[in-house]
């Protein structure tokens, strides 16, 4: 460790996370200094668009407000070291942080770039041993992406604002996934069943035993039973009492299942929803608290390699690590002859490896007694998969049985596994099913036809998983964005989550019907991969970052001005004429929306002023001051439990903090969702020691969803 024995009085390494820090402390054993940014010290301003478009889409970034006593911080440490090493996450927005750091301490230091793929002594000094330069090509691109952004956020939401309410967003890629969302709603919504029938068949062999059949042919051609009149005839066909069946082929062959690779961040995603329940945000908070450290018994250390990454590849030393764990643990029957090697795909950025542990030996159960419930069961997963993934196929042994009749055909199977290879520690193993020995020939005799009616279904619906997996398919987005994209959705009251699926609520479906016909173009499918794939060839160095802007912009441009001259009509086509009237004038009612979201009132505006207010829910519970029933109201904050007897009695229940999937850029402890006299907001469980917050929705909020 050359560079840091020679700077070990001097050295300061800054990192974007206060838990990253703590734990970088302990593993060098305080041989440098180690600061945190607590994430981004510079952004674009809230207050406005922050991009001069005339000055070629220059962005103008500015101090964040909250940091101005951190950036002194780090100002003061970096006058008094004789090298400052940058060690925020290896992205583009981990790449963007240093830079903007690089800005403030610069002055000429002698400034170096280090990359941690794992927080463990091994691998931070790695990182220190072998730094590098600032890669002006990533924050060329991660700067693209955040003018990208920006210029629909702000240019595009106000439309929103106008015709619907404010504190709404659209994003470049945030809204061709509710695009997709919503896309798919009326699919199912328009979907129209179809019939079909399928007929399964009791076999009897001449020694009495049973099993049945699918009948899969007549004649040369496919079985399709469209209707119960086709299916009562084949019943009748097959029924007869001169039908004679026998087995006129049987196969036996040996089937082998080899494991899936090793995730990356959209197939951890899918597989955590999937088996886990847990949403795309949780996964990757929880992903991100493994890798940045965890106190064990007699070290703190990060228990698995960054969580941000679309490539497969896997170190070849840990590889042979992997191999001789396999080994001593199971035997070598459980280890395939060569390695396996995954394929990445194109484009996939393979200086990150793929997610493992940083240990091998370092089972889940060694260290459950260390972790939360939620952290044991994703760290098992990631384990889990990653030494499936370099262990010996299963192996099944598959008979498959031809019965025929005449011109009719059935079809029939066994499976049952022979050894579990990667089964043993990872996978769903497959249904095993029996069938009696069957020869060639053989003659069996039916005792039972049982026709059965179907219908077909419409598309599913998207849980978070299989949303992630069509972005991703799709190019759609970053391994650091997929989370953001769908929890904005949720943010923003476009989708709401029912029995694990994605539906879009009546303010989605508007939004989609406002925005996707104005800008076809931007929120198209295609056209958000091919911006995906410029952006990547920014990061390559291939293109220019303000040329790919430039043609974003030029057309957003034109949709743009056809659009704001629409409003007025697209405002009024928002309004629906209701039967019922005014009350106070006999003019009809109108639902409409407003600033707080849809009304109703009456059509007179301004000359009658009515507003029909929604009644109280009256609850089950009691008022604790009066005894009087609670019941629930709606403020322009959002929706409150109070007493029924107001003005008498001005009870207002207190709702419990709810604890959040994130955590607090500044300390790293949790967040809690509040509620204050202005409505909802978002405070650090730590406090008082910790003030940070940040209001929740806020309609003044200027961030319309460009991080998405």
């Amino acid at each position: 460790m050359a560079e840091i024995k020679e700077f070990v009085r001097g050295g300061l390494l800054i990192v974007e996370s206060p838990t990253k820090a703590k734990t970088i402390r302990q593993l060098i054993k305080n041989r440098l200094t180690v600061l945190s940014s607590s994430g981004h010290i510079k952004d674009l301003p809230k207050s406005r668009l922050g991009v001069n478009i005339e000055l070629d889409f220059e962005p103008n970034y500015i101090r964040i407000r909250n940091k101005a006593k951190i950036i002194k911080e780090l100002k003061e440490a970096a006058k008094k070291a004789k090298i400052i090493y940058l060690g925020s996450d290896p992205d583009r927005e981990g790449e963007a942080i240093a830079y903007h750091i690089f800005e403030e301490i610069g002055n000429g230091k002698n400034i170096k770039r280090v990359l941690f793929y794992e927080i463990t002594k091994q691998g931070v000094e790695q990182a220190l041993d072998n730094p590098t330069e600032i890669d002006f090509k990533k924050v060329d691109s991660h700067k693209a992406r955040r003018v990208l952004d920006r210029l629909v956020g702000y240019l595009v939401s106000p439309m929103l604002w106008q015709v619907l309410k404010r504190g709404l967003s659209a994003g470049r890629v945030q809204t061709v996934a509710l695009r997709l969302i919503c896309e798919r709603e009326r699919e199912i919504r328009d979907f129209v069943p179809e019939e079909y029938w399928t007929i399964k068949a009791k076999f009897l062999t001449e020694t009495n035993q049973e099993f049945w059949a699918e009948l899969v042919k007549i004649g040369d051609k496919k079985c399709n039973i469209p209707n119960e009149e086709t299916a009562k005839k084949i019943e009748k066909d097959l029924s007869c009492p001169t039908m004679k069946y026998h087995i006129s082929q049987v196969t036996n062959t040996e089937q082998h299942r080899s494991p899936l690779p090793p995730f990356i961040t959209s197939t951890l995603q899918q597989e955590a929803s999937r088996r886990l329940g847990f949403s795309a945000q949780k996964t990757m908070v929880i992903a991100q608290q493994l890798f940045e450290g965890i106190e064990l018994a007699d070290e703190t250390t990060g228990l698995i390699t960054y969580p941000r990454t679309d490539s497969v590849r896997i170190a070849e030393e840990f590889i042979d690590k992997t191999r001789d764990f396999i080994k001593g643990e199971f035997g070598e029957s459980y280890l395939p002859k060569t390695a396996r090697i995954f394929k990445d795909r194109k484009r996939t950025q393979g200086a990150h490896e793929a997610i493992r542990p940083t240990s091998i030996t370092r089972t889940p159960e060694k260290i459950k007694k260390y972790l939360k419930p939620d952290q044991f069961r994703l760290y098992d997963l990631i384990y889990r998969r990653f030494l499936a993934a370099q262990m010996a196929d299963a192996v099944y042994s598959v008979t498959s049985v031809e019965i025929s009749g005449s011109d009719y055909k059935f079809s029939a199977s066994a499976i049952k596994q022979k050894f579990d290879g990667f089964e043993k520690v990872y996978g769903e193993r497959v249904m095993e099913k029996v069938l009696p020995i069957l020869k060639k020939g053989e003659e069996v005799f039916l005792k039972e036809v049982n026709p059965e009616q179907h219908f077909t279904q419409p598309p599913p619906r998207y849980t978070e998983g299989t949303l992630v997996k069509k972005l991703e398919s799709n190019g759609i987005g970053r391994p650091s964005t997929y989370a953001t994209i769908v929890s904005t959705l949720f943010e923003r009251g476009y989708v709401r989550r029912i029995e694990g699926r994605l539906h879009p609520t009546e303010l989605g479906f508007l939004v989609t019907d406002i925005l996707i016909p104005r800008f076809s173009d931007v929120f198209e499918v295609n056209f958000t991969k091919e911006m995906e794939e410029e952006l990547d060839l920014i990061e390559a160095g291939e293109k220019d970052w303000r040329a790919v802007v430039r043609k974003f912009y030029e057309p957003f441009r034109d949709d743009l001005e056809k659009a704001e001259k629409e409003l007025p009509q697209i405002k009024n086509n928002m309004q629906e004429v209701l039967t019922e009237v005014c009350p106070k004038c006999g003019k009809p009612l109108l639902a409409r929306w407003g600033r707080y979201g849809k009304f109703i009132a009456c059509s007179d505006y301004p000359n009658c002023k009515f507003i029909k207010k929604e009644a109280p829910k009256l609850l089950a519970e009691k008022c604790p001051e009066c005894n009087k029933p609670l019941v629930e109201r709606t403020s322009k904050y959002g929706k409150f439990i109070a007493c029924s007897d107001y003005p008498n009695c001005r009870y207002i229940k207190k709702e419990q903090p709810k604890e959040l999937e994130q955590v607090c850029p500044v300390c790293g402890k949790p967040l809690l969702e509040r509620f204050g006299r202005y409505g909802k907001f978002i405070a650090c469980s730590d406090y008082p020691n910790c003030k940070y917050t940040v209001k929740r929705r806020s309609s003044k909020s200027q961030d319309k969803g460009d991080k998405a």
